[in-house]
């Protein structure tokens, strides 16, 4: 259970990625959460994170090398698309 909370909380705060697009982040995230929450046991979490760990890994390479202004401007961003 640590490590999906950790996972969505890293999908939740990757959202500040430029990729697929940031309210793609957003979702991806949202979703993983979603889904964990529901899970039963231990495989059922480890299996969501292997499910979305491709997508979060692609959004974690697009927020690398930010500036702090950019990533507060794709937070921003990402607020909105809740």
């Amino acid at each position: 259970m640590k490590k999906l909370f950790v996972a969505a909380t890293l999908g939740l705060a990757l959202v500040s990625c430029g990729g697929p697009s940031v309210c793609d982040c957003m979702k991806i995230g949202l979703d993983m959460v979603k889904e964990g929450m529901d899970a039963k046991d231990d495989a059922a979490r480890k299996a969501i994170e292997d499910k979305y760990a491709d997508q979060i890994a692609e959004c974690d390479k697009l927020t690398k090398g930010k500036s702090a202004d950019e990533t507060k401007a794709m937070m921003e961003e990402a607020a909105k698309c809740l």
